[in-house]
């Protein structure tokens, strides 16, 4: 099946430039001649295709679309890219797609891909958009083609390339409200017929948007960060091409905290204080202690907060989810550098496509722990990651009924420095193992421990597609995985406390053993397409997927993998004249080995003590539908809609930080002496039952003054909970997300402005609940409404 393309615009050159700005520049809209659907080209089975070819559930989102939609990041997708929601806390944004991530994996279940290249840590994916070819959202698994750890879907974010035909240069600035600045741009030049080269930059400053009023200098959710981008594209040949590329980026604002940054209260029975509800109970708007008080004491809460019996204003908590009273200014500074390279060879009848990729990233991000204005508590956590990949992949391109793709993947991430651990520091003297602490000499907790390891995965894969007949295709993949997995725990840091004062702790690693564990694993992909006509497919597919257990301390070797077996059933159409696409997946999931608690009896003792182990399991069906539609030449309408039920089928949740003095909080259950919640039948988090995402735009032809484009994009969410365990206060409720633009376009196409706004309706949208020692209750939202203009020229 083959689309139509749209006939050419005006002008057609100078639109193409202004695309190519992607989030540099506001989008430019010309008016179309003839309203025909574009073709949509996209590289989800490895070789390119129309979208409408490929049986496989994919959203595709333009670098021109990213921009219209103030998509300027991931944590921004979920509102064009049905069946995607995005989660996370601190700088973790966490994808979740058809369930896959919301609980028990030991690894990234929906993981982001640079250029077809794996990114191994959450952080990672906060790279900013600029620049961009389009982003692909696979959803459901994909391990017969890609890299690794595609167990639920990925999202794949392609940058422009160099081009050797034509000099452009583009470059935008943007301001809003927060003191937001933004620069951005490209230049790319072509230094002969087959060598370019091209450069890609952005900068951006914003205040807070959460106060701190007690620390102006502490406020969250502020922007400092920068990108480049610089990359070489040599052509020896017609049928050779290379290209190699750097990136660097650096992002050293305030940002979020390391967990929940919004202190909300202590879950308490809304009939018995005294006790600890967190399934039908109500929040005690305190971070600290209630002990003392005519009414009596009540559980929860930190000390070193203050105490609410003795006035101290410091153990509440605030109302106003943008405003904080924490006394400490947070540090925070994540950087990445990443090298790659691009070969693209044309044979006969052959195409052979390798990438290889070296990903050092590296994360910091220390702040209050105390979650109060005393200077009392400093926690944070690190990472250093520096990882190295491969792919090599045979596409055949013959016109014959047989297509295939035979491919090599190799990934590294056993290097020494990959290192990481959760740092918890006194800054006074709070007792015996903090002596001589101040808080410009910390000391660091004995308990503290530092870990280092890493994988070696190396794989083969295959995917073929067969035509029975002109309307009749099969298709099947298998892999083959070998998975090598390392890891080690630190020593534990000296006793004495003036062995633990100052900047950073020093770990070593001389006591405790290396684990090591390897497995394999074979997925595969079977499945059939049909063309009812030339406008219209339907297809079918099972697939399976899978991610590497954790190392056994006691065997050496690798626990139970997870695994995912997925069925779909599709459609793909182009109907009205070519003026609708409608493309609809009905799918079900099985997810089993997932990671969950279970109880172990010690030796002679009887006392069960609750461990991580595979045995989990989760379940999801539902549907998923998009579209674009031209109803007139100048009207556009883009929407999405998911149908979803996500649910564990066997899964327990520990009670955790919930229990006070040795007793389960109520709605859980005491297990051989452990609290857990057992959440069979019960949702997933981040698995909202319905989703819908409707985009308007109108092209108004203002003759030699240009074109003028407003955009309306409403995204509804019906909710969803934020916590794995079903606790009240772990539920986003149900809301509609609004962005809007104003979008302008010179006739010659070389000028652009915008003004837009985000979250026009300022909804309140948790992304994370954290629930800390002692019952403590925090809390991570979205950003709330910001508007801004910019400007764009296009050479």
């Amino acid at each position: 099946m083959k689309l139509r393309k749209t006939p050419a615009r005006l002008p057609a050159r100078k639109t193409a430039i202004a695309a190519a700005v992607a989030s540099a520049l506001a989008a430019p809209v010309a008016i179309a001649q003839d309203a025909i659907l574009e073709e949509i080209l996209v590289t989800a089975t490895k070789r390119e295709a129309s979208i409408q070819d490929v049986p496989v559930s994919v959203t595709s989102v333009s670098g021109e679309d990213l921009v219209k939609a103030q998509i300027f990041d991931i944590r921004d997708l979920e509102t064009i890219a049905p069946g995607l929601t995005v989660g996370g806390f601190g700088n973790n944004p966490q994808a979740v797609i058809r369930g896959a991530g919301t609980a028990g994996t030991t690894d990234i279940a929906v993981p982001i891909y640079h250029n077809g290249m794996y990114l191994p840590t959450y952080g990672q994916a906060l790279a900013g958009y600029v620049d961009i070819e389009r982003v692909e959202v696979l959803r459901g698994p994909q391990g017969t083609l890609f890299g690794r750890n595609t167990f639920g879907g990925l999202i794949n974010v392609i940058t422009k390339r160099p081009d050797a035909e034509d000099f452009d240069v583009g470059v935008s600035a943007g301001v809003g409200d927060y003191s937001f600045q933004r620069i951005e741009g490209f230049v790319n030049v072509p230094v002969s017929d087959n060598v370019a080269f091209r450069i890609t930059a952005l900068d951006e400053q914003r205040d807070p948007f959460v106060e701190n009023i007690i620390n102006p200098d502490a406020g969250l959710k502020d922007s400092d960060y920068s990108y480049f981008r610089g990359q070489l594209m040599f052509t020896p040949t017609e049928t050779l091409s290379v290209n190699l590329g750097m990136s660097y980026w650096n992002d050293t604002g305030n940002g979020n905290l390391n967990f929940g940054y919004k202190g909300a209260g202590i879950p308490l029975d809304r009939n018995d204080p005294t006790q600890i509800n967190a399934i039908d109970g109500v929040l005690d708007p305190r971070m600290g202690i209630y002990e003392g008080c005519p009414d009596g004491d009540r559980p929860g809460g930190r000390i070193q907060a203050g105490n609410v019996c003795a006035g101290d204003i410091s153990a509440l908590t605030i109302d106003d989810p943008f405003i904080i009273d924490l006394d400490s200014a947070p540090i925070r500074d994540l950087e990445e550098t990443a090298l790659w390279v691009n070969v693209d060879w044309s044979l006969e009848n052959h195409d052979v496509r390798f990438n290889a990729a070296m990903f050092d990233y590296t994360m910091d991000q220390f702040s209050d722990a105390d979650f109060s204005r005393n200077a009392q508590w400093f926690d944070g956590n690190y990472t250093e990651s520096q990882t190295y990949q491969a792919d090599i992949a045979l596409n055949s391109t013959s016109s014959g009924p047989l297509q295939y793709t035979v491919g090599l993947y190799w990934f590294d991430s056993q290097d020494e420095g990959n290192v990481g651990a959760y740092q918890f520091a006194s800054l006074v003297e709070s007792w015996s193992g903090y002596a001589g602490a101040t808080p410009e000499t910390p000391s660091w907790a004995y308990w503290n421990s530092e870990g280092r390891g890493g994988t070696v995965s190396t794989a083969l894969y295959g995917q073929a597609d067969y035509n029975f007949t002109d309307k009749l295709r099969g298709t099947l993949g298998l892999r083959y995985t070998d998975d090598d997995r390392e890891s080690q725990s630190s020593d534990p840091l000296p006793f004495d406390p003036s062995q633990r004062l100052g900047p950073t702790p020093t770990y070593t690693y001389n006591n405790n053993p290396v684990q090591k564990g390897d497995d394999s694993s074979v997925d595969y992909r079977v499945g059939l397409s049909y063309d009812i006509n030339p406008d219209m497919m339907v297809y079918t597919s099972f697939a399976t997927s899978y991610i590497a257990g954790a190392t056994d301390p006691v065997n050496q070797n690798l626990l139970d993998p997870q695994t995912n077996e997925s069925l779909e059933l599709g459609l793909k159409s182009t109907l009205l004249d070519g003026r609708l696409r409608l493309n609809a997946t009905l799918y079900s999931a099985d997810y089993g080995g997932l990671n969950t608690t279970k109880f172990e009896i010690q030796g002679n003792t009887g006392v069960a003590v609750a461990i991580q182990v595979p045995g989990g399991s989760i379940t999801s069906q539902g549907l998923e539908l998009e579209g674009y539609w031209y109803p007139t030449d100048n009207l556009t309408i883009d929407f999405g809609a998911t149908f979803e039920n996500s649910e564990y089928d066997e899964f327990i949740v520990g009670a955790g930080n919930l229990v006070w003095n040795g007793v389960c909080p109520i709605g859980s259950e005491d297990i051989s002496g452990e609290c857990v919640y057992t959440m069979d039948g019960r949702p997933t988090a981040y698995s909202p039952d319905f989703t819908l995402s409707t985009g308007i735009s109108y092209d108004v032809d203002l003759g030699e003054y240009g074109t003028l484009t407003p955009y309306v994009l409403a995204y509804f969410n019906d909710g969803y909970a934020t916590n794995r365990a079903p606790v009240f206060f772990g539920q986003q409720d149900s809301f509609t997300k609004i962005n809007a633009s104003l979008n302008w376009v010179s006739r010659d196409g070389q000028y652009t402005g915008k003004l837009w706004v985000n979250n026009a309706t300022d909804e309140l949208i948790q992304t994370y609940t954290e629930i800390f020692s002692r019952a403590r209750v925090g809390y991570d939202y979205q950003n709330p409404r910001m508007w801004g203009v910019r400007f764009g020229y296009n050479f």
